[in-house]
């Protein structure tokens, strides 16, 4: 008669029968997981990409014209009037003055006789007065709210007071 011997450690393993559960239990935590994170992340990019596209299809309808640009030569700035050319209320009115030497000067625009800054109704315009325009100047570029709503104007667009 053999008899065989068993030689044991002492560390007992887990049966296979309840590593596969783990397993498939560990795996359904991960997939639920990844699943709520990858419904979070297309949510939130649906609500970016639908509030910019909300704001381009309203600034289509949006237009500006930059005229009247005067420069007093004895003080030192500028003068001009904004309008609304198109269909939309605008705001954020900005000038940029470039000079000859490459810097520049970026002012927004205030309402005439107010502190707040120039927003225009539809087919409404503005006046405006900006202080310490170097006599260098040479372009200038209006934009506002929407980026697609914008005018440039020159040097040669502005009529020099003494």
């Amino acid at each position: 008669m053999k008899v065989k011997l068993r030689i044991s450690n002492g560390k007992k393993g887990i049966s296979p029968l309840i590593a596969t559960v783990l397993l498939i239990a560990f795996t359904v935590a991960v997939a639920a997981i990844v699943s709520l994170w990858i419904t979070n992340f297309a949510s939130t990019s649906t609500d970016t990409v639908s509030e910019k596209t909300d704001t381009e299809l309203y600034c289509i309808y949006g237009g500006v014209s930059l005229t009247s640009l005067r420069y007093y030569s004895t003080d030192g700035y500028l003068s001009g009037i904004v309008e609304n050319t198109r269909l939309v209320d605008i705001g954020n009115i900005t000038l940029q003055v470039f000079y000859g030497n490459a810097s520049s000067k970026t002012v927004k625009l205030n309402d005439s006789g107010t502190t707040g800054f120039m927003s225009l109704e539809p087919r409404e315009q503005g006046i405006f007065n900006i202080s310490n325009i170097g006599s260098n100047y040479d372009t200038f570029h209006l934009y506002t709210n929407c980026s697609n709503v914008y005018d440039d104007a020159t040097k040669s667009d502005v009529t020099t007071v003494s």
